[in-house]
């Protein structure tokens, strides 16, 4: 292609993109806490957009995020986004896949080996607000924050040694009185990130332009 190509992903997908990508392509990894506070995340990112040096292109393994993709500056490079809402899209392969289990089940909390790695699941949340508040303020907040969930979906993503996070995932449907359900995740939207088959699917933001969070809907 000759232009310079950098990934910048979320760590909750990170093995899954060292696991297809080339060894000569570059990427950068943020902190899955950012997601917390959206405007910290585009902030985050728009500084790697802004030092990069090297890279023509950026493509982030991410999607709109809550809005935290909306409003990225793309200087003098171009910048390639994953034309979909969240994460929860590229593990399944699409987002008509996503639509598709959120309209069949809209109460499901999903999970995948990079979400429980990175302890972004309600667990590992309630074992923080009880070392906080206490166990029974800490029961209280997360029985109100996930009242609504009645299914946790663990996504399978081809990766070695999932035996014990699929255990995990049960675990936190157990946790949270839901049902449990194991799905298969599809590779296809990471293998047309690390090849930099973007089609229709991503959002493409030419240099001097700014991304919109109409592009993604």
């Amino acid at each position: 292609m000759g232009q310079k190509v950098k990934l910048i992903c979320c760590k909750t997908m990170m093995e899954e993109i060292e696991n297809m990508k080339p060894e000569d392509l570059p990427v950068e990894y943020m902190e899955y806490a950012l997601h917390q506070t959206p405007d910290k995340l585009r902030e985050e990112l728009q500084r790697r957009i802004d030092e990069e040096k090297e890279a023509e292109t950026l493509v982030f393994v991410y999607g709109l995020c809550s809005r935290g993709l909306d409003g990225l500056k793309s200087g003098d490079k171009t910048l390639v986004i994953p034309r979909v809402h969240d994460c929860i899209s590229l593990l399944l392969g699409s987002r008509d896949k996503y639509s598709e289990e959120f309209e069949e089940n809209p109460g499901t909390y999903f999970l995948s080996k990079g979400w429980i790695d990175q302890e972004a699941d309600p667990y590992q949340e309630y074992q923080r607000y009880r070392e906080q508040y206490g166990e029974e303020n800490a029961q209280y907040i997360i029985n109100e924050s996930y009242k609504n969930y009645k299914r946790v979906a663990f996504i399978e993503t081809n990766l070695p040694g999932l035996e014990e996070y699929e255990e995990y995932a049960l675990k936190v449907a157990d946790f949270l009185g839901a049902d449990y359900e194991k799905m298969s995740g599809e590779k296809n939207f990471f293998e047309k990130i690390v090849s930099c088959d973007w089609d229709k699917n991503f959002v493409i933001v030419p240099p001097g332009s700014v991304s919109r969070y109409q592009d993604f809907m």
